[in-house]
């Protein structure tokens, strides 16, 4: 049950108030307690990165505390002080309920007044106290003890039942500012270190405090070579200045940059100045990539627009978000109005969303305003990651009688469209047919002889290195291999080394295990060596592994083992490893890009596939192969190749091999369309037939050893220092440390 104050009123009736102003309430009381609700409200907030707005009393009280009640003595007010050591003490009524407080001045008025030691304390107590409750911040706090530090030595801590939990005084209060400090040590120094400019704080006396990361990498000089150094000395041409600066361009140690220089004043006083130097070399770069991204939408709106076809492009999320001035005249709205607005308002909307989770294209007619016309709907791709793909959106490109394409034209352009569709839906269907001996077509003896060879290795488990040109069939020749094997209903899992960046490579090919780093999926992922278990693990580009993934590929050679990234244990794996590369790798293991140990257990069988113009009887025979599969494809009707074509196909040293010959009658198919392939639907440099180096993994080799001793001869004459390195080459420092880890430079 609450005790009534002598005056009538209730001990915590007055003393609410909201949004924490102090108010006066008699006398000099003063108080600073937010009200019930507002304290609920706030209770369910989160916690904030600045440690006084969530370091809580209850977190920085005394909670050893004696309790008084009315009926004590001052004996036992002199024995809790002495033995506490506080200078103001809770009273308390039956249920440990705060009802008033005793301080020592308290005890020092009675004891001036002559009363005894054994007095009860009850016409001494101090009816309206000051509190606070347990779960107020340390920001609120500081205002109680700043308001209240000359009236009380200590202030009592209740809960919201009233009952008494501690005191809150000086030395807990510098205690909590102290971890408010450090609290916001370790914020500023977060603050700092994310960053990108290069930051330098200096003191009045214009000697370097700290630097950040960013300035480390910008300058080459680290924290503690840089810290007391005078500030001429770090940076050359650099005046501190006791002002706020901003915007200012200069050359500083042949870098580029904006210097701004913001000036630290506490209490009136300069104590020094944060300087933040923005690298331009890199911005430079991007505005001239930025300007060309410009130019090439002005000419690709140009285009859109000049074209007597309808365009319409539409998003992932189905709508709207290009369309050119005659689709919009077709569905008579302004283009304007139909920007940002749902394709389904124009488009069937089943029709869409089936495109866009099939990913295959579509031809439909439509009717425009009793004209009939075609739509045909394209899907955008986006590649993901290794040979898959996302959906980004749709385009959709409108045929009508009326435009320049007549109708018989757009007859054949929706038969020729259907095909497609067709063709692509039977080969998405059909993705996991086999792929055997056979389907490698050559009348060469010596090619023969390698399918020979090959087609008897299948049936082992030996690992296989096949080397070639680019483009002379090694990824169809290893999927013969996997076709040809005990192993063919198992997975054939195909990996290009070159075309996954280093940093993103391990987990690629080994999974990772849940949370092992940020972003991580919960549940972790598998990778390309698991989904390839009991099957075919194909290491396509095999020359441009880098160094530290050889080791753990030879690792899995060596005892067929692995350990995903982050993981705690070894995996066992059956897999069956086909290596393929157009790099010289002798001439790797010389210059140290490529492991002797991972070149031997890897070279147990290698297949050199000749070049297409070693194999010239082969040129014709896979000419027509390509016309059929074009003429399914497009929906053509070609129906051979005349004789000057022939001789030019056959005099060309074809040096992109297969695939270069494959785009070449695919370009000719367009062109030729009912007829025979001449030498006009042929590409032009065709006939201008110049003599190429024939290893061109030797050229290639050379290439890279040369662009090698330049960086590392720059970075000589630079003396180590990195971005002085790429300025004197006139070259990014992004792309100058994309070389560096590409040759292993350090």
């Amino acid at each position: 049950m609450m005790v009534m104050l002598p005056d009538g009123r209730f001990p915590f009736e007055p003393l609410l108030c909201v949004n924490y102003k102090p108010t006066s309430v008699g006398g000099d009381r003063m108080v600073l307690i937010p009200s019930y609700r507002q304290r609920s409200k706030e209770k369910k907030s989160m916690k904030t990165l600045d440690p006084a707005k969530w370091l809580s009393v209850k977190e920085m009280m005394n909670a050893d505390v004696p309790l008084l009640h009315l009926e004590d003595t001052i004996r036992t007010v002199i024995g809790f002080m002495q033995d506490y050591k506080l200078g103001t003490l809770p009273v308390v009524d039956k249920d440990n309920k705060l009802i008033a407080v005793f301080p020592r001045k308290r005890l020092f008025s009675a004891l001036m007044d002559g009363a005894s030691i054994n007095t009860p304390i009850r016409d001494y107590v101090r009816y309206d106290p000051v509190f606070v409750f347990e779960d107020l911040t340390y920001d609120e706090v500081s205002l109680v003890v700043r308001v209240t530090r000359s009236k009380v030595d200590h202030v009592i801590v209740v809960n919201y039942s009233h009952e008494v939990v501690g005191v809150i005084g000086t030395v807990e209060y510098l205690r909590g500012g102290l971890d408010v400090i450090q609290h916001s040590t370790v914020l500023g120094d977060a603050m700092l270190n994310a960053n990108n400019e290069a930051v330098i704080i200096v003191d009045n006396k214009s000697q370097v405090i700290k630097v950040n990361p960013a300035f480390e990498g910008m300058f080459g000089l680290s924290n503690d070579e840089a810290k007391n150094k005078p500030l001429k000395e770090v940076l050359p041409g650099i005046t501190l200045m006791n002002k706020r600066l901003l915007g200012i361009k200069k050359m500083v140690k042949g870098l580029p940059v904006i210097v701004n220089q913001l000036p630290i004043v506490a209490n009136g006083l300069w104590m020094g100045t944060v300087i933040t130097m923005l690298d331009l070399s890199d911005y430079e770069e991007i505005s001239q990539e930025l300007e060309l991204v410009k130019k090439l939408q002005r000419t690709l709106d140009g285009i859109i627009k000049a074209v007597s076809d309808g365009v319409v492009v539409v998003n992932r999320a189905g709508e709207i978000k290009y369309i050119n001035q005659k689709a919009s005249e077709l569905f008579d709205m302004d283009a304007a109005d139909l920007k940002g607005k749902p394709a389904s308002l124009v488009f069937n909307n089943e029709e869409l969303e089936r495109i866009m989770e099939t990913g295959l294209p579509d031809v439909k007619e439509h009717i425009f305003n009793k004209t009939k016309g075609v739509l045909y709907y394209v899907p955008l791709k986006q590649e993901v990651d290794n040979n898959r793909y996302a959906i980004t959106g749709l385009v959709i490109t409108i045929y009508l009688g009326d435009s320049v394409a007549t109708r018989e034209e757009i007859a054949v352009r929706l038969l020729s469209l259907t095909k497609q569709v067709q063709y692509y839906r039977k080969a998405l269907e059909q993705k996991d047919q086999k792929w055997d001996f056979d389907n490698v077509v050559s009348k060469n003896v010596r090619f023969n002889q390698v399918k020979h060879d090959a087609r008897r290795i299948a049936r082992t488990t030996s690992t296989i290195l096949i080397t070639g040109e680019s483009g002379v069939g090694k990824d169809m020749f290893a999927r013969a291999i996997h076709a040809s094997s005990p192993r063919s209903e198992r997975p054939f899992v195909k990996v290009n080394c070159a075309a996954i960046p280093e940093s993103l490579l391990e987990s690629e090919l080994f999974g990772y295990a849940p949370g092992s780093f940020t972003g991580a999926s919960k549940t972790g992922k598998p990778g390309y060596f698991e989904q390839a278990d009991k099957g075919t693990i194909f290491l396509d580009e095999i020359g441009d592994m880098p160094l530290s993934i050889q080791v753990k590929i030879l690792q899995v050679l060596q005892e067929k083992q692995f350990m995903r990234v982050g993981g705690t244990r070894s995996q066992s794996v059956d897999v069956r490893i086909i290596a393929a590369t157009n790099r010289n790798l002798r001439e790797a293991i010389t210059n140290n890009t490529f492991r002797e140990d991972l070149y031997y257990r890897l070279n147990v069988i290698e297949f050199s596939l000749p070049a297409l113009r070693e194999r010239t009887e082969d040129i014709l025979p896979l000419a027509f192969r390509f016309i059929d599969k074009y003429n399914e494809i497009l929906g053509s009707a070609v129906t051979g190749i005349t004789g000057s074509a022939k001789e030019a196909l056959e005099s060309y040293r074809w040096p992109g091999n297969i695939r270069e010959l494959e785009n070449a009658i695919e370009r000719a198919a367009n062109y030729a369309w009912e007829r025979e392939i001449g030498t006009e639907h042929l590409p032009v440099h065709i006939f201008h037939n110049e003599p190429i180096v024939n290893d061109t993994s030797d050229y290639r080799s050379a290439l890279q050893e040369m662009d090698r001793e330049i960086i590392v001869r720059a970075l000589r004459e630079a003396n180590g220092n990195k971005s002085a390195a790429a300025r004197s080459l006139n070259m990014s420092r992004s792309a100058f440390y994309d070389k560096l880890n590409k040759y292993g430079v350090s």
